[in-house]
Order: structure tokens, then sequence, then C-alpha cells
């Protein structure tokens, strides 16, 4: 958990872009995380630090306006460090939580007792290939043919991939069975259509922050009442269980490598190029994977993931990690497995409370 920088230090980030924004982090903000300290209340620091970190690093600039002008009505509002708090809440559960995942699926191995030549098995699995597809199981196998059968950041080869003739594992790679990774995960999908329930409530909450955010076409690609928009490749990649896990965990994101552009001395971002940050001190030998990670479809109708989604991904980690959030839901998450009984006297009162918003969120 890092304290929120003070004042002088914010204004080198928001002064001159967005005096509005800093009025509000230097007036509100940073009085509420103060209050917060005062009291020693461990949760509502993080909710300040949230909003805070947001203010600072927000994913878009259309991010940092919604925040400032929400944060601006609380101007006449008698008790200012409550809302604060309560907005950090709404950002904590609703759009950061939404990345932390506890489980993800694993493919079934082939059982096939002999299995087809590689030709055969290829030319029958690309006509059962899906360009759009509409269900798990097609967006995992579309994907395994985008990404070469191979985890896009450490290269393991999928095993069943090998075992069915699909692919050649060569000299010097390893091989593992893969995993078929959602950037926003599909429980986002798992409500009913015109269902007014908690579920239908949270899910709604998600769209709303991002088209509150400049995002309505993230939006609209994902979160249409049709279940199967989560599905679409731009939302899906393909990972070795391991790094699977990390993404899960908000331990490992991906972040935009910038290059210099020697005529004009100016930074744009390298298309489908990414940094790989790990979280904790952990390093990239450590877990075998590479820093620098580079997307390539290997089928010409097969998009790679979307930078959008993958930037909105690395924000909630890293405000997760910088605000505290990352270490707090670990232990809430421990907390639900661990204890059987809520504490008579409330003090259990958060931990329902996101016991009950992970069992709405995980897919069924």
């Amino acid at each position: 958990m890092t304290a929120l920088p003070p004042a002088t230090t914010a204004a080198e980030i928001l002064k001159s872009s967005s005096p509005a924004a800093f009025g509000v982090y230097e007036n509100f903000v940073l009085p509420a995380e103060s209050a917060a300290i005062d009291a020693c209340n461990t949760l509502y620091i993080i909710q300040a630090r949230v909003v805070g970190y947001l203010l600072l690093y927000p994913p878009s600039e259309d991010a940092r306006r919604a925040l400032t002008t929400e944060l601006a009505s609380y101007k006449s509002s008698s008790n200012v460090h409550q809302r604060v708090y309560g907005l950090g809440a709404m950002y904590l559960r609703h759009f950061i939580f939404v990345f932390r995942r506890n489980r993800g699926r694993t493919p079934a191995p082939s059982d096939d007792s002999s299995p087809p030549s590689p030709d055969r098995a290829r030319e029958e699995y690309m006509r059962q290939l899906q360009p759009v597809p509409r269900d798990h199981l097609s967006a995992k196998h579309a994907a395994l043919v985008r990404d070469n059968f191979r985890c896009m950041l450490t290269g393991t080869v999928d095993m069943a991939s090998v075992d069915e003739n699909l692919t050649i594992r060569a000299p010097g790679e390893t091989e593992d069975l893969t995993r078929c990774f959602r950037i926003f995960p599909d429980s986002l999908g798992n409500t009913e259509t015109y269902g007014t329930g908690p579920k239908e409530y949270g899910t709604a909450t998600v769209w709303s922050i991002l088209e509150r955010f400049g995002y309505e076409n993230i939006s609209a690609e994902l979160g249409s009442t049709s279940k199967n928009n989560l599905h679409r490749l731009e939302n899906v990649m393909t990972l070795s269980p391991r790094i699977h896990a990390l993404f899960d965990k908000m331990l490992l994101w991906l972040e935009t490598v910038d290059e210099t552009n020697s005529t004009h001395g100016t930074l744009s971002a390298q298309d489908n190029t990414y940094k790989v940050v790990l979280a904790r001190g952990r390093t990239h030998d450590a877990i075998n994977v590479r820093e620098k990670v580079h997307f390539v479809s290997h089928h010409p109708d097969l998009p790679v993931p979307n930078p959008r989604y993958l930037q909105i991904h690395a924000t909630c980690c890293r405000i997760a990690h910088m605000s505290g959030a990352a270490d707090y839901l670990d232990l809430v998450l421990r907390d639900i497995e661990e204890s059987k009984v809520l504490a008579e006297d409330g003090t259990s009162a958060d931990t329902l409370t996101f016991a009950i918003h992970r069992r709405l969120a995980d897919p069924v």
C-alpha cells in the first residue's frame, strides 16, 4: 500500500493539464485519506486511495473528467469524506474487482487413441473454426489457431494440440495444457435478459462506468444483450495455466511499449507490443516469462487482443496494488474460504459484502 502523493507532487501531474482535477484531489481526496489514517480505518484508506490514484493515473482523460465532475459535486455535502469513501467503494467493487478471479477453465485433452495425420487433423480443425466465436469452446479453438497453438506470453506449446497432431513441438520448446483467458471475464455475460436482480445490477454498473470513462465502444462491443460477445477474439488470450493464474490474481498485466520517433522526438505506442509487468517482487526469470511480447495473428481473419481492453485491465491492476486494494481483496477472499460463520458483532460485514459480490460475479 502506497500513500497518495502530496499536493506538490500531484500538481506536477495534474495542475497544468487538469487544474479542476488537482483542486478536488487537494481539497477532497487528500483530506479523506488523512481522516481515514487518523481513524485507523484501513478500508477507508484504501477507498480514498483508489479514488486518488484513478485521478492521477486514469485509463483515459474522459475517466479523469468524470471523476473530477463527481467529486466536485460533493462541494456542498455535509460529509465529503464519506462520499469519497463511497465512490472508492463503488470503483473497487464494480471496476477493479471485476478483474480479480479465482479460477480458470482447463480444456479437456484429446482422448483419441489413433490421432489423424498432421495435415488431415489441421484441415478438420480449420473447417470447424469460427472466426466469430459464440461459446467457450469455439473461442478456445479460434484463439489456439490465431496464437499458433502456444501461450502468448511464454511460447509454451498446447499439449492437447500436440497430441491431436495440430502442431509440432520444436526442440527446446515446452508443452502444457493451455487455457482460454478472457480479459473482461465471461461472468459479465452471466445475466438474464431484461433481468433486474443483483447480477444484472452489478453488470450494468460495470458497463455504465466504462461508458462514463469514455469507452462506449467497449460497452457496445462486449456488454450488449448478447451473452456471447465476451467470447470475441479481441477479448481472448491463450495462456499457460501458470500465467493464467497470475492474470486471475492481478499479479501480471501488460502495458503498452512506447517508442521515440528519432526524427520528431515524439512518443508513440508500438502496435501490439507490450511490457509484461509483474507485482510483488516477482521476476521474469523466476516464472519463465518474457519481459516484452509482440502479438501476431497466425490467421488473417482472427484479430489479436484489443489494446484498449488490456489498457483498462492494466490500470485496474496498477491501482489495486498502489492503493492496497490487491492485498485487501486477498484477505477478503481468504476470509470467505476460511470462515464458516460470520461474526455476530458485525465485523464480518465487509467480508459478507464481498462474498456476495464474488458469488454474483462467478460464472455458474
